[in-house]
């Protein structure tokens, strides 16, 4: 009983009886194609953690990286002793935390709106100017949203016929950066979205209509479902 427990549980049953060197050559395209991305995850993400010491180093671009010399830990004394150390701290984890809070409905939101519009040239539009600007700079996004909040000649107290000042605040920093990582990404993260929405079979909608349920209701729950899987994905990777 012993003998036969081993057999059926052994690694040579369970792969085919075939040996490593067998299985690499009958499926060596496979493996190849493997190579690749393995390759080019060694280059760009693990060789250059070399770098990480510069933080240990009184770095000189004229020594090199192996030139310079090696300091320890005094940039990390001088950051945590420094007078801004606790009010940057501050900042860096409210801008992380806001643009989760922020940052990930709105391109879920986006594309159930989207997915719901009829005209296609608005569509189209739409989503241009919501994609233009994950190919501009952060900093002239943020330059933008000040332009358009300024007091004085501002595309919004325009609008409004006011002279509000939105940016004396000093929380203003944060929320022109996280409205600027919003508009860069929402119409990144909506492409995705989008493309699962498009894969979801219309007789749904049509059966859902017949039974008298809402556009609401057709989204809480034929659109939501299918974005579930890539919204915790997306999720996890943010």
């Amino acid at each position: 009983m012993s003998g036969s427990k081993s057999a059926v549980t052994s690694p040579a049953i369970m792969s085919g009886g075939k040996p490593l060197g067998k299985r690499i050559k009958d499926n060596w395209q496979l493996y190849l194609m493997l190579l690749i991305p393995v390759v080019l995850t060694i280059i760009y993400k693990y060789v250059p953690m070399y770098g990480i010491q510069i933080a240990f180093r009184d770095y000189k671009a004229s020594r090199g990286m192996w030139g310079s010399e090696w300091i320890g830990f005094e940039w990390f004394e001088r950051f945590f002793t420094a007078p801004t150390c606790a009010r940057m701290i501050k900042n860096t984890l409210l801008l992380s935390l806001y643009s989760l809070l922020w940052g990930f409905p709105i391109p879920v939101i986006l594309a159930l709106m989207l997915n719901q519009l009829r005209f296609q040239r608005f569509k189209r539009v739409t989503q241009t100017v919501l994609y233009a600007p994950h190919f501009i700079s952060t900093m002239v996004i943020c330059g933008m949203i000040r332009i358009f909040l300024s007091p004085s000649g501002g595309l919004i107290n325009l609008i409004a016929g006011t002279s509000i000042d939105f940016l004396t605040e000093s929380a203003a920093f944060r929320t022109i950066y996280i409205a600027s990582g919003i508009w860069q990404d929402a119409g990144w993260g909506i492409i995705v979205y989008m493309a699962t929405l498009a894969s979801v079979d219309t007789s749904l909608y049509e059966a859902a209509k017949v039974d008298g349920a809402s556009m609401f209701q057709r989204i809480l729950h034929i659109d939501v479902p299918q974005l579930t899987s890539i919204m915790v994905l997306n999720l996890i990777v943010t």
